[in-house]
């Protein structure tokens, strides 16, 4: 299975079409209103087809058996389950006077309906017993009855259910700690979701559920399009056969069976058009792979090589499971954003200035590698750090300068670095014979200057895990489509613009901070008002202010972990 959890533009809900002029022509779809994504509907027969409604015949039953199970504290006892007496599914019924929620076909139809529309917010309906409680319906079309024992097993299995699945949509299915150990967000308080509020909508708004809990986040409903429009790409003529990579990069001009393979792949996704569906790669082709670049993550080179027939072989199931990981990714949040936050997401390798929802800073960035990952966490900049000092984490410090103070005693000044005792310099470094990874009492720093591993900024956000965002003097790898290269911390294309970008809210020009940095002098000057920072992971979300989801390399494969939690 190929580890690029990225994606065809294509099934973004967005239309990108290659003209008789040889260019593509762009045009950007409506992102749907909240809750306004159309779900296919699940049951289709008429009410009508029922001589007698068996739920409402079997409603006195159905409110006895909820009353003597309050009378006697036994709970409730069904052929499925037994329902404790202080379960939720009980308190549900206390609070709605013992009535039950479902008490006629229509209603049962209804919510059924909104169990199997549950695989269109990106969870599993077998998660809320949907094909027990199908099952039995069926059984009741088919015989035009139903007895009270499976009227009474239908309305607790489908409020425990209607239950469950309620709370999976405004919380989540899974625990975020459990895929990020230092998640720290803010997560949808509980309050919001009482006994009250839901018997409200148990009993008038079945099919507003998933309109008033799903996520209030902007791209969840791109991402739902999305999930919808990827089970429409077969019958596009959208195959999982793979596109082989022959052994050499195509470019305009070339001829090859493989560049017909492309042509047809991309316009199986209905974003693309082309004039001929032929071997020659031509203008039309040359604009539309410079495209599906830039929306899976990619440098927009137009160039097909071994990397991009990667992306193009993404498999139907792959994307809606990159979907479905960020559909849960979203659930996660607290509705409420911050009017103005710096955002770093770790997979798109880019930090974005949002205020009043709109973004009006970009910048790229070097995130951890696969062994020391940056984490996902929130906090706030502080400062912003000229010409800083680097103290050498002590993993660096003994596991790979130790071993090259052994060999050379020089080696610290040759690195412009000294040592740190407590408080104190060491001014004569001893001999590290006798010293070890777990014996080293000392700190290691390295002085300002144009070769310090920080380079000539830093911006500081106090939190647990040592984490900030730096220059580097490696610019060189920010040519690279995949930038996960650093210790976990996070590091900036144009830091010194940054600097700019943020100080100039308080009246620091350009021009002082060339000069500052100039001294090669430690100057730190702290930020007068303080910026949240948040440091996610989407794979896929819209940016740009284009409306279209972008997808990107799983560069830590946190979505697998989030597809199996969501498989259980």
């Amino acid at each position: 299975m190929l580890k690029n959890l990225v994606i065809l533009l294509l099934v973004g809900g967005v239309s990108v079409a290659c003209s008789k002029k040889s260019t593509p022509a762009k045009t950007t779809a409506k992102v749907p209103d909240k809750g306004a994504v159309k779900v296919p509907d699940i049951i289709k027969d008429p009410v009508s087809v029922f001589t007698k409604d068996g739920f409402e015949s079997n409603k006195d039953f159905i409110i006895q058996k909820i009353q003597k199970a309050d009378t006697t504290g036994n709970g409730i006892v069904a052929r499925t389950s037994i329902y404790n007496y202080t379960s939720p599914v009980f308190k549900l019924y206390k609070k709605n006077a013992y009535q039950p929620f479902w008490t006629n076909q229509s209603r049962v139809e209804e919510a059924i309906n909104v169990l199997k529309a549950s695989q269109y917010e990106g969870l599993n309906p077998q998660d809320y017993n949907y094909k027990v409680i199908e099952s039995t319906y069926n059984t009741y079309k088919e015989d035009n009855k139903i007895d009270e024992e499976e009227a009474l097993d239908i309305e607790l299995m489908l409020t425990a259910s209607m239950y469950k699945y309620t709370n999976h949509l405004y919380f989540g299915k899974l625990d975020p700690v459990a895929i990020y150990p230092e998640w720290n967000y803010q997560r949808p308080s509980k309050d919001l979701i009482t006994d009250s509020l839901l018997v409200i909508y148990f009993n008038k708004n079945i099919d507003q559920i998933p309109v008033r809990f799903r996520p209030q986040i902007a791209f969840y409903a791109s991402l739902q399009t999305a999930l919808i429009n990827a089970d429409s790409l077969e019958a596009n003529g959208f195959t999982s056969k793979e596109i082989p990579y022959i052994g050499k990069k195509l470019v305009k001009g070339d001829t090859s069976f493989v560049i017909l393979e492309v042509k047809k792949r991309l316009q199986a996704t209905t974003e693309y058009s082309f004039n001929e569906l032929n071997n020659v790669f031509d203008e039309q082709l040359f604009q539309s792979v410079k495209i599906f670049q830039e929306h899976v993550g990619l440098h927009g080179t137009g160039v097909i090589d071994k990397t991009t027939l990667a992306k193009l072989n993404y498999t139907p199931a792959q994307i809606r499971n990159t979907i479905r990981a960020n559909m849960e990714r979203c659930r996660w949040f607290s509705n409420e954003l911050p009017n103005e936050y710096i955002l770093v997401n770790i997979p798109d390798y880019t930090l974005s200035h949002f205020k009043n929802g709109k973004v009006i800073y970009n910048e790229t960035v070097i995130v951890g590698k696969q062994l020391n990952q940056t984490p996902v966490f929130q906090a706030t900049i502080s400062n912003v750090e000229f010409n800083p000092y680097w103290t050498v984490p002590r993993s660096i410090a003994v596991k790979e300068i130790l071993p090259s103070l052994k060999k050379d005693p020089q080696y610290l000044e040759k690195h412009n670095m000294f040592l740190m005792e407590g408080d104190k310099e060491i001014a004569s470094p001893p001999s590290f014979a006798g010293y070890s990874d777990s014996y080293f009492p000392f700190t290691i720093k390295e002085k300002p200057g144009p070769k310090n591993s920080l380079g000539q900024v830093k911006f500081s956000f106090p939190n647990p895990y040592s984490i900030y965002m730096h220059d580097t003097p490696a610019k060189y790898l920010f040519d690279n489509d995949v930038r996960s290269y650093s210790h976990g911390c996070i590091r900036l294309h144009n830091p010194l613009k940054f600097a700019d970008h943020l100080l100039s809210q308080q009246g620091v020009t350009e021009k002082r901070i060339d000069e500052i940095v100039q001294s090669e002098k430690n100057y730190v000057m702290a930020l007068e008002t303080k910026m949240p920072i948040m440091i996610s992971y989407f794979t896929c979300y819209t940016k740009k202010g284009d409306n279209r989801l972008y997808f990107f390399y799983d560069v830590y494969d946190s979505d697998k972990k989030i597809i199996e939690g969501l498989k259980k």
